[in-house]
């Protein structure tokens, strides 16, 4: 619940902020839709297991938090210095991994290379280790840093 209301809060700090920081709505993405791999017949499922709220833990000077329900749907934000992000779409489990697929992303039109489609995160132990689908700063696409874990 702590996690719903931070994650309410910078909603609506982000529609509040300066037209400078304002945050761009993700345009559609061509991406495949979950549903798309399942019906190409690869194992793809929620696991209800995972369902919860998580931080990220590990990456000095940076706030982030993961809600995974229980229906397949995620809210996800990040915070690095200046720089707020916000997602969320839907997620499953794949193999030893869990998915999320971006419908939705704020992000401030200034730093367009924040923008993804889809992120994974290796399950470790009950963590989730992301994979960053971005180069920024300490941060490589595809290299693991960090580790959100379960509250």
């Amino acid at each position: 619940m702590k996690l719903l209301r931070v994650l309410l809060s910078a909603t609506l700090l982000a529609g509040c902020g300066l037209p400078a920081l304002a945050v761009e709505p993700a345009q559609s993405t061509q991406a495949p839709s979950h549903q798309d791999a399942q019906a190409q017949g690869k194992a793809m499922t929620v696991d209800a297991a995972l369902a919860g709220e998580y931080s990220l833990g590990g990456v000095m000077e940076t706030g982030s938090g993961l809600l995974l329900r229980s229906d397949g749907s995620f809210e996800w934000y990040f915070s690095y210095g200046a720089l707020d992000l916000g997602a969320r779409g839907s997620w499953i489990r794949k193999d030893d991994a869990v998915e999320l697929l971006v419908v939705d992303m704020g992000y401030p039109p200034q730093f367009p290379q924040a923008k993804f489609e889809r992120m994974q995160l290796r399950i470790d132990d009950g963590d989730l280790v992301p994979a960053w689908p971005w180069d920024m700063d300490g941060f490589r696409k595809g290299s693991e840093r960090g580790r959100y874990a379960r509250h």
